[in-house]
């Protein structure tokens, strides 16, 4: 089945190896990142064949998961059992980065020898593997980004209302003692992806928006999650057609233990949760928030004389977001003509820009942009030779974001419960909300 398990970093270091088969030559973690540095074009595919060693792998955080077999297995199947093991790794180290599984190594070996057995996955389940894995985790203090709400029943001042996202990437109690001294907490993140085109005139091509909705639990015993929704939501061109407007999601899908059928009912998500990090929800939706994209692009390219060989760009970002919130670490991306020698620019406070000559693009920053807000940028871009094809090489725009507390969708959390026989303890509930940009792309 599966030969060898390594991870290594981006420089090409590695990190963890197991061979459970001997049966593939040594050597292959510095053969496959010398493949993969050296791919032609973008970047290599998740799976390629070598002298007859199939090299199946993920990238996460920066990090290469790969598995090695001269079998034909399944790529779907390796595929999930990777994501599994980082999923693994994350919950049982906190968070999954390099400098956290270096600490942990005898931990990561310790799950590895557990998993796999010469070669085949036995089990990937974090709440079974608890009875079975002895070592302790090293905790990482990470960066602190972006915040998580508190929901709770008390409107006491004395209670904290938010954390940093950070508190949630701590490592699962595996011993008894450890669940006695672990704070009891629930975390709730509401993530979308969006994928937008807007044409040159303006024009929203294309409008859709991946979500899913992920439970980080620290909670002793089993008890039950109950995750209400908006009473207004809709699902599926079927409803769409009643005429009834309000949040509308064109597809679904959910964990295997929610219960589906008070979620038809009510609308209200009721669960068991595992251990660790699981997806109670994935969803899609298109087209209905059309009119809450969170940036529009206003483009200016103008000709300089043929003598000077410039070419003039202007740029105005304008931020639709509503007045409570802002967006963060935005990146607008300007593509060049190939025959680029240099550019000059005039920025705004705040604001940074990159020329990067081997790509032909221009790298616009800015740390933060508040609601309602517009950025200005001028770019002088000096070209070897300027043709006919010139001004048509420029663009287009791509634009890189975070948006905390805030979804295009309009889906949202009404409550969130723990409900416990026993009521002897009252567990913290954060909720996070937060946008990012998948493919947001502006034509000039």
């Amino acid at each position: 089945m599966l030969s060898q398990f390594f991870i290594l970093s981006s420089r090409g270091d590695t990190i963890a190896f197991r061979d459970y088969r001997g049966d593939v030559v040594k050597g292959t973690a510095d053969i496959f990142y010398r493949k993969v540095k050296g791919w032609k074009g973008s970047q290599a595919p998740p799976i390629f064949n070598v002298e007859g060693v199939h090299f199946i792998h993920i990238k996460r955080s920066g990090l290469f998961f790969v598995f090695t077999t001269k079998f034909n297995v399944a790529p779907a199947f390796v595929i999930e059992t990777l994501n599994r093991l980082c999923s693994l790794f994350k919950d049982y180290c906190g968070v999954l980065n390099e400098e956290s599984l270096r600490l942990n190594f005898v931990l990561i070996y310790e799950l590895l020898d557990e998993v796999l057995d010469f070669g085949y996955p036995q089990v990937l389940s974090t709440e079974t593997l608890k009875t079975h894995v002895h070592n302790q985790p090293v905790a990482v203090e990470t960066e602190k980004y972006h915040q998580a709400s508190f929901m709770g029943s008390t409107g006491s001042s004395s209670i904290q209302r938010s954390v940093p996202s950070s508190a949630a990437n701590k490592p699962i109690a595996v011993s008894l003692e450890q669940q006695r001294a672990q704070k009891k907490e629930l975390f709730v993140d509401l993530l979308e992806r969006l994928t937008v085109l807007i044409g040159a005139d303006g024009t929203v091509l294309r409008a859709e928006a991946a979500g899913c909705l992920q439970m980080k639990s620290f909670l002793v015993g089993s008890p039950e999650v109950r995750l209400g929704l908006n009473e207004d939501l809709v699902i599926g061109m079927v409803e769409r057609s009643s005429g009834y407007h309000g949040v509308m999601l064109d597809d679904c899908s959910f964990h295997e233990a929610v219960n589906l059928e008070e979620f038809e009912r009510d609308r209200v998500m009721s669960i068991i949760p595992p251990d660790g990090e699981s997806t109670l929800m994935n969803y899609r939706v298109s087209g209905d928030f059309r009119n809450t994209l969170p940036f529009n692009v206003f483009p200016l390219v103008e000709e300089g004389e043929s003598a000077r060989s410039t070419v003039d760009v202007s740029l105005t970002l304008r931020c639709n977001l509503p007045s409570n919130c802002h967006a963060t670490n935005i990146t607008v991306r300007i593509p060049v003509p190939k025959s680029t020698t240099s550019v000059s620019h005039e920025l705004g406070a705040g604001q940074t820009v990159e020329f990067k000559a081997s790509e032909k693009t221009i790298s616009w920053k800015m740390k933060r942009i508040s609601a309602h807000a517009e950025e200005h940028a001028k770019f002088k871009v000096s070209v070897s030779e300027k043709n006919k094809t010139t001004r048509k090489e420029i663009g287009p725009l791509s634009i890189d974001f975070e948006i905390p507390m805030f979804v295009c969708s309009g889906l949202n959390i009404r409550f969130l419960k723990v409900l416990e026989r026993s009521g002897s303890f009252s567990p913290f509930r954060w909720v996070r909300y937060i946008t990012h940009s998948d493919s947001y792309v502006i034509r000039i």
